[in-house]
């Protein structure tokens, strides 16, 4: 990649020599390269390496970074799948856990008691009990 002074100087030569496939000899680049940065310079266009617009572009906007942070807040112990469901967000969970990351939020795992599993908490002693009971 060529810095703005190089590009600058590459144009001048082929101004000078008129062979593209020479100035791209001396300069270590393709001749397209040649005939682009003389098109770009003869329309007036900047010769300036050009770094914005540049990598995959976020699916999540700053809103939908918003909406999270507003979703933790409102309710502290709401699961990473809870928020991607109630936001319909277009990323998958371990995105949004991610961002949550990122956010400085702690992962808190939400795990169901025995009640809600609908079984003994510890059914193996349940049953030695029952079985003590039926011996006495």
């Amino acid at each position: 990649m060529l810095d703005q002074e190089a590009r600058e100087l590459l144009v001048k030569t082929y101004d000078e020599i008129r062979d593209a496939n020479k100035v791209a000899a001396i300069y270590g680049v393709s001749s397209w390269t040649v005939y682009f940065y003389v098109k770009e310079a003869r329309e007036g266009k900047s010769l300036e390496v050009r770094t914005s617009g540049r990598g995959r572009k976020p699916k999540l906007t700053e809103q939908d970074k918003k909406a999270i942070e507003d979703c933790i807040l409102e309710k502290p112990d709401i699961t990473i799948h809870e928020i991607n469901e109630k936001l319909n967000l277009p990323v998958t969970d371990e995105q949004v856990r991610r961002i949550v990351n990122k956010m400085g939020f702690r992962r808190k795992k939400k795990s169901m008691h025995a009640v809600e599993r609908e079984r003994p908490r510890r059914a193996g002693e349940t049953k030695r009990v029952e079985d003590s009971d039926k011996d006495t």
